[in-house]
């Protein structure tokens, strides 16, 4: 029998009745879900940040986990959801974390071996919690991490995430000198009050790290462009927006911090790479100087000495074939080198104990690196930020790693219309993406003429023609809204979103155009592809490079070669246009080469001519590398290694010898690899001939794992 939860509805006039002067008729509710320890410990701030979302026109649902059973929690918050307009869910203190299996597809860029370890291989998602048509098939819990529940993501479960509430967690990390009841209280006495302070966003700032998006300054230049359409303060030529680069300082960390530290910056959005407990933000300095240059080449190498399993072999290794002087590094282990160096290393990050006593400002900060949200973990870096004695009151980051390319503003001015951060996020969410802290904060709108849009996201998304009636608004983010409302109601078809990519004057509006209708496979894909590719928005081009080269139309072909080659293309996207021209098939790509790049007389042209070696080497490798496929001699971990590295490809340049192999190998192991890596090709131009091979594979399939793994990716490609 499914174990209950004690669930305390709030209405009781002698515990809120403050809030309630000022309360307003409650339509929806939110569950504030608390294991039984941190709400013995934490009640009243409990019980009074309750009061703050009823102020808010919301109804608080206590829940009280007094068993620590996913499943009865989900349960328990669907019934909320159908009963009682549930729009989110927030979970205080230690509330069992959803371990995802066989879902990696759901996540941008996480794909580990899943027989390496559970708890690193397993994606923590609360998708399973806020995303009801999910459907999971319960494996186990951890014996260590107790708080860890493994699950798969079913075979016949829908294959993409569409959040139908909210959802945060409020999880302490470690601070010394502070039990995590301590943390929570303060936390949230602290979002109430902050809660009460009725801000705008006039201020935001945002962030570029070392590597990110190959250090492309298009894209830094082009998302202040649309920041600026995004919020109505900023087309009005007010309010304040700010960029830093990691490239203003040797040590940018500083800086950040002194920015995130303004008490009258409202909005924060960070791009960098990360890691658990680390904001990674710079590179080796960048300087004019020989002597700084010669110092750091010192410090590479006394670096590679000291991690080498046998420091004397590396040391002669690198005096020997790098002619590096032997003076160079004879200081690798002088304890005062070494802590220079160590200094000098976390001088480029903020690191966890850089977070010890200091004060972050900003309501809102949106991460968008890898691991920086690991809240199943004890400590984690993000969650620095909202318990410290500063401001912070929600952050979104990710619980694994995540791909550079993705579209982290999308909709952003939603909150400036008055829209909840929860609101707000749920539209957006990966397997890995996450709120940490009060999703229901949210700015006074600028548009008072709005009010009602925070209302309409939960209880009128498939009003028509209210939707209709916000696709005319002037506000470009409200159209955005407006279409993608529409679309997921199924009001909207892609010839209409295509007409409108083609011709919307507002890059971002053109995006959502551009993103709504490479969601699906549907007619007008290529189309769409190709007018992205020649957009003047460096992400629109980005993400249609993305596009092509996974499609991989031979329509498209000439448009990738062209652009890839074309002296203006910014970094990111020949970047990704890089590993298309790659992928076509051995002749075409020659072909192409010569038509875009060989023909032309110009001196650009003539130089790049010279990539055509290496463009050979790689595409001759492809062809050895799948011909071995079939080959018996060769060894099963480098066929396993060109099958996996398809989920990343989609090659389909040698797909008929990818069908042989299916059809014909006697290894079930790799086979399972083939039909999972085939799910990938959502975008794919042979998506149909992929899912008719594996329906027919499917059907005289002696090996019952094989089976179910080409059946699951044909739900995958056709769902």
């Amino acid at each position: 029998m499914m174990k209950r939860f004690v669930t305390i509805l709030l209405i009781s006039f002698s515990i809120l009745q403050a809030g309630l002067l000022n309360a307003k008729p409650a339509k929806r509710a939110v569950a504030i879900v608390v294991d039984k320890a941190t709400y013995d410990n934490c009640k009243n701030s409990i019980d009074g940040f309750a009061g703050s979302v009823m102020t808010d026109g919301l109804v608080p649902i206590i829940m009280v986990d007094k068993w620590g059973v996913p499943d009865s929690l989900r349960a328990e918050l669907y019934k909320l959801y159908v009963e009682k307009n549930l729009e989110g869910a927030v979970f205080i203190g230690n509330i069992p974390v959803p371990m995802i299996r066989n879902g990696q597809h759901l996540s941008t860029a996480f794909k580990m071996d899943q027989r390496r370890a559970w708890e690193d291989s397993s994606i923590p998602s609360d998708r399973y919690y806020d995303d009801f048509d999910l459907k999971f098939e319960y494996i186990k819990r951890d014996s260590v991490h107790t708080l860890f529940h493994y699950y798969n993501l079913s075979d016949d479960s829908p294959h993409r995430i569409n959040c139908d509430i909210y959802s945060a967690r409020i999880k302490p990390p470690v601070v010394p000198g502070k039990n995590s009841y301590e943390l929570i209280n303060e936390y949230l006495d602290k979002a109430v009050r902050e809660k009460g302070i009725k801000r705008g966003i006039t201020d935001v700032s945002y962030f570029a790290g070392h590597g990110y998006n190959s250090n492309c300054m298009v894209s830094r230049a082009d998302e202040r462009v649309t920041l600026i359409e995004q919020f109505n303060i900023f087309r009005e030529g007010k309010g304040k927006l700010n960029f830093i680069d990691f490239t203003f300082d040797d040590y940018v960390k500083q800086r950040l911090m002194a920015e995130l530290s303004r008490e009258d910056l409202d909005l924060a959005i960070l791009h960098h790479h990360g890691s658990e407990d680390a904001q990674l933000l710079n590179g080796s300095p960048i300087t004019n100087s020989a002597n700084i240059w010669l110092d750091l080449t010192k410090k590479f190498f006394r670096g590679k000495i000291r991690n080498a399993e046998d420091t004397t072999a590396s040391k002669k290794y690198y005096v020997e074939n790098y002619s590096v002087p032997e003076s160079w590094v004879e200081n690798a282990f002088n304890p005062e080198v070494m802590k220079k160096d160590s200094l000098d290393d976390a001088s480029m990050d903020i690191n966890i104990p850089d977070m010890y006593g200091y004060k972050s400002n900003v309501p809102v900060i949106l991460i968008d690196a890898c691991f920086n949200g690991s809240f199943h973990l004890d400590d984690y870096i993000s969650g620095h930020y909202i318990f410290n004695e500063g401001k912070t009151v929600v952050v979104k980051a990710n619980s694994v790693n995540t791909l550079q390319d993705t579209w982290t503003n999308q909709l952003i001015g939603l909150m400036d219309l008055g829209v909840s951060v929860g609101n707000w996020a749920k539209g957006q969410m990966t397997l890995e993406s996450h709120l940490i802290g009060d999703p229901t904060f949210r700015y006074t709108s600028s548009r008072t003429d709005l009010n009602w849009l925070d209302e309409a996201l939960v209880l009128k998304k498939s009003d028509e023609k209210l939707w209709r009636k916000a696709m005319k608004d002037s506000n470009p983010e409200l159209k955005s809204l407006a279409m993608k409302m529409l679309f997921f109601a199924g009001k909207i078809t892609t010839d209409e979103l295509l007409t409108i990519q083609r011709g919307e004057s507002r890059p971002t509006v053109r995006l959502q155009a551009f993103y709504l209708i490479n969601k699906k496979d549907n007619p007008n894909l290529v189309a769409s592809i190709r007018a992205g590719l020649y957009d003047n928005y460096e992400l629109i081009r980005r993400f249609a490079a993305k596009e092509a080269s996974t499609n991989l139309s031979p329509e498209l072909i000439d448009d990738v070669f062209k652009i890839r080659y074309a002296p203006g293309t910014s970094k990111r996207v020949e970047f990704q246009l890089n590993g298309g021209c790659e992928t076509y098939s051995k002749v075409e790509a020659l072909k192409a080469f010569e038509r875009v790049v060989e023909s032309k007389s110009e001196q650009w042209y003539k130089n790049k001519s010279a990539d055509k070696k290496r463009l050979l080497y790689t595409l001759d490798r492809a062809e050895k590398e799948f011909a071995a496929l079939l080959d018996s001699e060769v060894a099963v971990k480098n066929k396993r290694f060109t099958i996996t590295a398809l989920r990343n490809s989609n090659s389909i340049a040698y797909i008929d010898i990818l069908f042989k192999f299916l059809r014909t190998s006697q290894d079930a192991d790799l086979k399972i690899y083939l039909a999972e890596a085939f799910g990938w090709y959502t975008n794919s131009s042979k998506r149909s001939e992929i899912v008719a091979v594996c329906k027919e594979q499917a059907n005289i399939e002696k090996n019952e794992a094989v089976k179910k793994e080409l059946l699951r990716t044909v739900y995958r490609l056709t769902y």
